[in-house]
C-alpha cells in the first residue's frame, strides 16, 4: 500500500539503466534531511535527468527506469499528479517571475497561503538581501529584478515560507549570488538538498557526490577533509569575487583596499 507523506525524513534512489540501458553502478542512494549531496559530472552526463527523475517522483516509468521513494515507501499517485500536493521545489538559474506585482505583495500572498506569520514577508526579503549584492527592496516589481535577485528572493521563499521539505537546484552557480550562505540556509532548515554542479565551491561544500556518465550513476565520492579545507580556501576567493563585482557594478574603483584583498585571497 502507497503512503500519502507530510513530512519527508529521508528520499532513496533505487537507481536503474543509462543511456546503453546498462545497469547503473549504485543499487540505491537514501539522503536524509538536513543533508546537501551533489551531483556532478560532464555536460550531457544525465546531471539533469536525475534531477526529474526525483522532481517526478519516478516510479520506472521514465527512460532511467529509477524509482524514488519517500520515506522507504513508494509514494501515492496523488503527490505526482497533484501541483497542490507537491513537496519538492525546483530553483534554477533560469528561472524568472512572472507576475505583475511588487516583491511584498507576492511574498504576502505566498505566506498566506502558507499560513504563516504575518512578518515573515519582511523577515524573506532581509534574508534574500544577506544572499546578493543588489538590495532588493519591498516595492520593487519582480518582473525587473535582475538573475541575481531573482535568485536570492527564490532561495529566501523556499528556505521561509515555502514547506517543500526537498529542494533540487540546477545549476545556479552563475546566478550571482552568495552560493555558500544559500545552501546553508536550506539545509539548515532541514531539508534535503540536491544540488547539479560544475562549481567546485558548490561540490566540495556538500557531504557528497552522485558522480554521473552517460545517463547514469557511476559512483559516489564522500567528501574528505582535506577537500573541505580547499573548500574553505575556494569560498573565500568566491566571496572576494562577490565584492569585486559589486564594486565594478556600483561604478567603484577597485584600487586599494580591493587590491589587498586580492594579493590576501591569492596567498591562500
Amino acid at each position: 500500500m502507497t503512503h500519502i507523506s507530510t513530512d519527508i525524513s529521508d528520499i532513496t534512489i533505487l537507481c536503474g539503466v543509462d543511456k546503453d540501458c546498462n545497469p547503473e553502478s549504485v543499487g540505491e542512494i537514501q539522503i536524509k534531511a538536513g543533508e546537501i549531496v551533489g551531483i556532478v559530472g560532464p555536460t550531457g552526463s544525465g546531471k539533469s535527468t536525475l534531477i526529474s527523475d526525483i522532481e517526478q517522483l519516478a516510479c520506472g516509468d521514465t527512460p532511467s527506469r529509477r524509482k524514488i521513494l519517500i520515506n522507504c515507501e513508494e509514494p501515492d499517485q496523488i503527490l505526482r499528479r497533484d501541483p497542490k500536493k507537491k513537496r519538492i521545489a525546483q530553483l534554477s538559474q533560469n528561472m524568472r517571475f512572472l507576475a505583475d506585482m511588487t516583491v511584498l505583495d507576492f511574498l504576502r500572498m505566498h505566506a498566506k497561503s502558507r499560513g504563516k506569520n504575518s512578518d515573515t514577508p519582511q523577515q524573506t526579503i532581509r534574508t534574500a538581501n544577506t544572499l546578493t549584492g543588489e538590495p532588493i527592496s519591498e516595492d520593487s516589481q519582480l518582473t525587473i529584478l535582475s538573475g541575481g535577485q531573482s535568485r536570492a528572493l527564490m532561495v529566501a521563499d523556499i528556505a521561509i515560507i515555502s514547506d517543500s521539505p526537498v529542494v533540487l537546484i540546477d545549476e545556479i552557480e552563475n546566478a550571482g549570488i552568495r552560493k555558500r550562505e544559500a545552501l546553508r540556509l536550506l539545509s539548515g532548515r532541514g531539508k534535503i538538498v540536491l544540488v547539479v554542479t560544475h562549481d567546485p565551491v558548490l561540490a566540495l561544500m556538500t557531504e557528497r557526490r552522485i558522480v554521473m556518465k552517460n545517463g547514469g550513476i557511476t559512483g559516489i565520492i564522500e567528501t574528505a577533509e582535506t577537500e573541505r579545507e580547499v573548500c574553505a580556501h575556494l569560498s573565500e576567493l568566491d566571496e572576494y569575487m562577490m565584492e569585486l563585482r559589486d564594486a565594478i557594478r556600483c561604478g567603484r574603483s577597485v584600487e586599494g583596499s580591493y587590491l589587498d584583498a586580492f594579493r590576501s585571497a591569492g596567498s591562500l
